[in-house]
């Protein structure tokens, strides 16, 4: 892994074909957030902040203070890896009126969320664990779009204001019980595609069930949950389920990046040259931080242009894939034909 260090809250991870990430990159990640002045570093996997598609794996923990903020016009999701966070939705007022608890996936508590655009949210760090959360954001950056609370204490340079103000909340939402237990059933489309008709997606393994057991009955061998609302967002992603022998063809994504985090199994991206021969193979795992010697990347980010074909080796892979809309049917080239750039 090829790291481009900026600050000590940044760095880019380069690579002309596949910027990944394996849970043995995992320990140079928790080293850069210990020795940030504000407790945290981001890997970004993005070729650079005016492509439309922004993918980030970040580190930070309890002593942290995040103020809530807000993205407008853009969408955003969060996917915890490790540990866990308490999330909250507020009104421009500054009331808090949903919470949610997030950990990672064999919590059994929901480890993904997806924010519409324009909506408040906060998020504290919950215990000793540092967090380990990939995000994911409709690109290019512009700072305009970014805006902090002006209902939360500022951060400065001690942010005991500002953990005190999330314990407020927390202990509102408790007092109020504004926490929303009850998971949502997602529609079911036809026999292999689901969706989330809500606004605000929070999804957990359990709920992840149904289109598991689609996957293992379709003659086609996969299923998948739609977590955007329409073919016309900007930022598409969907839950894929791949049962083993499931033939995907291989393909080239004209114009458009698209990223794949490993939920479950296993498996392997198979990378080509433009004559067809082999480019390079990668090995794909779920992230687990106890493997921080396995170099199986259970984070892959496929570059535009770039042909590609995923290979299922366990009895199913259960992945997040995540890219640029809106839709289009002929922005995916399964023909393989050389394209200059």
């Amino acid at each position: 892994m090829k790291v481009f260090t900026i600050n000590s809250e940044t760095s880019y991870i380069l690579d002309p074909v596949s910027p990944r990430m394996s849970p043995k990159d995992i320990s140079s990640l928790i080293y850069k957030y210990k020795n940030s002045s504000r407790r945290r570093h981001r890997y970004c996997f993005h070729q650079n902040p005016k492509v439309d598609l922004h993918d980030i794996i970040i580190c930070y923990d309890s002593k942290t203070y995040i103020p809530p903020n807000k993205h407008i016009g853009k969408v955003e999701s969060l996917t915890i890896l490790s540990g866990t966070i308490d999330f909250f939705l507020f009104n421009d007022s500054g009331i808090v009126y949903d919470y949610r608890r997030l950990s990672s996936f064999k919590s059994g508590k929901p480890f993904y969320v997806r924010v519409p655009p324009n909506v408040w949210h906060g998020l504290r760090v919950v215990g000793d664990e540092p967090v380990i959360i990939k995000e994911t954001i409709s690109g290019p950056y512009d700072p305009l779009t970014l805006k902090w609370a002006n209902f939360a204490p500022a951060e400065n340079a001690n942010n005991e204001n500002g953990f005190k103000w999330y314990d407020d909340i927390f202990n509102e939402c408790r007092d109020r019980k504004i926490k929303i237990d009850s998971e949502e059933i997602f529609e079911k489309i036809n026999d292999t595609v689901f969706r989330s008709n809500q606004q605000l997606v929070t999804v957990s393994l359990a709920q992840l069930e149904p289109i598991i057991e689609a996957a293992k009955k379709s003659n086609l061998k996969r299923a998948r949950l739609c977590c955007h609302l329409g073919i016309e967002e900007k930022l598409q992603e969907m839950f894929i389920v791949l049962v083993k022998d499931v033939d995907i063809e291989e393909s080239i994504h004209i114009k458009k990046d698209e990223s794949l985090s490993v939920i479950h199994g296993q498996g392997h991206y198979v990378f080509f040259n433009e004559d067809g021969s082999l480019r390079e193979n990668i090995k794909l795992s779920k992230f687990n931080i106890d493997l921080n010697s396995s170099e199986e990347s259970f984070f892959v980010r496929i570059n535009r242009y770039i042909s590609h074909k995923i290979k299922v080796d366990s009895d199913y892979m259960l992945i997040h894939e995540a890219t640029t809309g809106p839709f289009l049917k002929f922005d995916t080239d399964y023909k393989i034909l050389r394209i200059d750039q």
